[in-house]
């Protein structure tokens, strides 16, 4: 079926239609057109916004394992309210995603709207002491390695890890914390934990980490992905490896773009997060990073938990925050201080690069991967409007700005016009 998205207003840098309103034609599943004249189907999305189908390259779906807090139903559900057409998922279900088995479940769970792509584990149950079979799993389809928010702990499985992918050129994603200086800890180290009497976590476990495994990539060879920095001196040091050629890349959680540990004055549990918010200073470290281009790519950090997980005592709550709905509005609150074109780059080919994958653009023979997408438009996240299973945000019940109006992915659409 023939679609026609009529006075869209395009917002891709690599299109020839940027910043320019357009008529996009889509026939099986590509762009035939940008000044469209009529197609079974028409849609006037004047004073909406389009952008490439947007990509998440960290969320959980809790799914094996944990399917009370979230399933692969419900979090695709949520990623596609949020604007996303792709999502890379974490391994750390139950069990972890580390056998071929375990990546074909999860690929088969792609529905017509949203591309599922597994991260598979590294280790053996996620443990940091025997390799996964690694070859194995990226013949399955695993686009990366990691063991999801435990860090890699072990600098020889790590060497070997690297070594083993770099003939098939995907990335090992780490997350870089230092598991005996974060060992139960609950909030960044500073002025603020010791007001409230919190244990915290330095910056120093996320530095260390980056030192080592930077030295340990120079050795190896290799591709390496931090994922969720949070420090001005991590992306100072991911900064000066770029510019020394080495294969390195980052992202950044989107909500550390915008709380710190000052938002956590009212121990808010679903402001409690892994890694922890850091400084003011650390904030604008990371709003740089993202405009300068050495932070590559922005995720979720979609994390969802249960009630019961969450109405505890601060110390006592697991931390995260479910994050794919709410996505845009955090993103129009960034573009304040970030280029909303610069955002959206990080959301679209930054990803894809980090996965080393071709670009995309919003142009004539192009594959149709497309979010839609209206400034305007304010809408509040309760118990009618969430997809998640969970609840766990720190916007619950708050008025938003900003909503997605729905996506395409090739030969499937499904937007919400009134």
């Amino acid at each position: 079926m023939s679609l026609l998205l009529k006075n869209v207003h395009v917002l891709d840098p690599n299109s020839p239609a940027h910043t320019k309103q357009a008529d996009i034609l889509i026939e099986s599943g590509k762009i035939t057109s940008l000044k469209g004249k009529s197609a079974k189907k028409v849609i006037d999305l004047k004073g909406k916004m389009v952008s490439c189908g947007w990509m998440d390259l960290n969320a959980q779906f809790s799914d094996p394992g944990n399917e009370h807090r979230e399933d692969i139903s419900s979090g695709s559900d949520s990623a596609q309210a949020g604007g996303f057409t792709d999502v890379c998922l974490t391994p750390d279900t139950n069990p972890p995603i580390q056998t071929k088995s375990d990546v074909n479940y999860l690929i088969k769970k792609s529905s017509d709207f949203l591309d599922i792509h597994p991260v598979a584990a590294i280790s053996e149950s996620l443990r940091g002491e025997n390799l996964s079979e690694m070859l194995d799993l990226h013949d399955a389809g695993a686009v990366g390695f990691s063991d999801g928010d435990n860090p890699v702990w072990n600098t020889e499985l790590l060497l070997k890890a690297l070594q083993y992918t770099n003939d098939i050129g995907v990335p090992i994603i780490q997350n870089a914390r230092d598991i005996n200086i974060s060992s139960k800890t609950h909030m960044h180290e500073g002025r603020v934990s010791t007001h409230l009497g919190l244990r915290g976590e330095p910056t120093l476990s996320e530095e260390l980490t980056i030192q080592r495994d930077i030295e340990i990539l120079k050795y190896s060879g290799g591709r390496l992905h931090f994922t969720k920095v949070t420090s001005a001196k991590g992306v100072d040091l991911i900064k000066k490896a770029k510019k020394a050629g080495l294969a390195i890349t980052c992202d950044v959680g989107i909500h550390h773009l915008i709380f710190t540990e000052d938002s956590l004055v009212d121990f808010d549990t679903n402001l409690k997060s892994l890694p922890p918010f850091r400084t003011e200073a650390d904030r604008k470290a990371l709003i740089k990073g993202v405009k300068e281009g050495t932070i590559d790519a922005i995720c979720s950090n979609h994390r969802p938990y249960d009630q019961e997980c969450k109405q505890l005592e601060f110390d006592l709550a697991d931390p995260g925050s479910i994050s794919l709905q709410t996505f845009y509005p955090v993103l129009l609150k960034l573009s304040k201080e970030i280029p909303m074109e610069t955002l959206i780059e990080r959301i679209v080919n930054g990803p894809r690069k980090v996965l080393g994958w071709t670009e995309v653009k919003i142009d004539e023979g192009e594959e149709a991967k497309l979010t839609i997408f209206d400034p305007n438009t304010s809408w509040i996240l309760n118990d009618q409007s969430n997809m998640s299973k969970s609840r766990n945000s720190p916007f619950w019940n708050q008025e938003l700005t900003g909503k997605v109006i729905g996506t395409i992915n090739r030969k499937s659409y499904n937007l919400r016009i009134k």
